[in-house]
């Protein structure tokens, strides 16, 4: 019988080697490749939780925790938030991940830090601003009495009670101050404007120019991290270009996410 091409190749030594070598090879890729999809797990991911006011217990109870690895790295105080509770995860909430992923807590700590609270009767606003914000402190309201000289701090006070120098109190603590005001002078200042802004950034920049500052949240900041991320929308009175408004004139900031 007269053997076919193919099968006077096979009969060859070289030739069916090279075969096994190239079925082998692709053989080896295959198992390769699966190998690595399972220890990958390639596309398949899901949300993290926002664990955000949970207990560092509740946290582990939440069903996709269980997927996950839980690591409590530092602790801070932030007042208003429940203690014990998550502050801040890294990844952030809804970041897609794989199964034994990482995610880092920073909790908010049941006992808050002492701080002691400085002497700033006598400074500017602007002196007693940088002086209590180095000393983990806030300012809080401020209001004007009669005085030869404007923005000149003439008390302190905490909880409607002067503070002195040297008092122990909770760290981020606000302390309201009392200053002057030229009435002769008649100086006045202008409102800026704060849309778009944070919280924060837009009650540093109203102190700035000797306001006060009333926040309103909208209906959809639920929780501690909805307010760090809201925004201003909205402010009244509006931004003034011209020097008409008296100081300590108490602006409302509405906020939103």
């Amino acid at each position: 019988m007269k053997k076919t091409v193919a099968g006077r190749l096979w009969e060859n030594f070289l030739f069916r080697n090279f075969v096994y070598a190239v079925v082998g090879l692709l053989l080896l890729l295959f198992i390769t490749n699966f190998i690595l999809l399972l220890l990958t797990q390639h596309n398949r991911t899901f949300p993290v939780p926002d664990f955000s006011g949970m207990t560092f217990e509740e946290a582990l109870a939440v069903k996709e925790a269980k997927r996950l690895r839980l690591e409590i790295i530092d602790s801070v105080y932030v007042l208003h938030r429940p203690r014990g509770t998550v502050f801040r995860q890294l990844p952030e909430p809804q970041t897609e991940v794989k199964n034994n992923r990482r995610v880092l807590l920073v909790i908010n700590a049941c006992s808050p830090r002492k701080v002691i609270v400085p002497e700033v009767v006598g400074y500017s606003l602007r002196q007693a601003k940088a002086v209590l914000l180095s000393q983990g402190l806030a300012i809080g309201k401020l209001s004007y009495e009669p005085d030869i000289a404007t923005n000149n701090v003439l008390a302190q006070y905490h909880k409607k009670r002067i503070i002195r120098q040297g008092s122990e109190i909770n760290a981020g603590s606000e302390i309201d101050l009392v200053l002057g005001r030229n009435v002769e002078s008649g100086q006045r200042t202008i409102i800026p404007s704060v849309t778009g802004l944070s919280a924060e950034s837009a009650k540093d920049l109203l102190l700035d120019n000797s306001l006060n500052y009333v926040l309103r949240y909208d209906a959809s900041v639920k929780n501690y991290a909805d307010s760090l991320s809201a925004r201003v929308y909205r402010q009244w009175p509006s931004a003034s270009p011209v020097d008409i408004w008296n100081l300590g004139t108490a602006v409302e900031l509405y906020l939103r996410p």
